[in-house]
């Protein structure tokens, strides 16, 4: 197994584009021996970014709206979403979710962000230019 792996990717402002990415990532895991849990956290990972960004980023329908770079090494994932859309940081700006509340009481949405810093070891945002950045970690992706 190579010590440095990587995969990137672009995607349009679709939502019917995180199926194919889901994909892609999911061959891409198990090509390189990630375990089924580390594949299905970073899909729902970026499953709820990328569909924020889409929903709220206010991006165009070019076909690299959003790029995703995906490397590992040493069994540490590193994921870096990049989009134009306007500047949000998910991690500070996003309303907290109301986990006390009966179910039937609580808001419908609001977990998205949570779940992502949940699944993650690290989590970062950046506006570099205009340029939103997110930087996801995860340790130990291997089976």
């Amino acid at each position: 197994m190579p010590e440095r792996q990587s995969l990137n990717l672009s995607l349009r402002s679709d939502l019917t584009e995180i199926p194919r990415i889901a994909d892609e990532i999911t061959a891409f895991g198990e090509a390189h021996g990630w375990s089924l849990q580390w594949i299905s956290n970073t899909n729902l990972a970026l499953d709820e970014l990328i569909t924020n960004s889409i929903s709220y980023g206010h991006l165009d329908e070019r076909d690299d709206a959003i790029r995703l770079m995906l490397s590992v090494e040493n069994d540490q994932l590193v994921i870096v979403m990049e989009d134009d859309g306007i500047a949000f940081n998910p991690f500070e700006e996003a309303d907290s979710p109301d986990l006390d509340s009966e179910i039937e009481d609580r808001m419908i949405g609001g977990l998205g962000v949570f779940f992502v810093k949940t699944l993650t070891s690290d989590y970062r945002y950046q506006r570099v230019g205009e340029i939103n950045r997110i930087t996801l970690v995860q340790d130990s992706v291997q089976a």
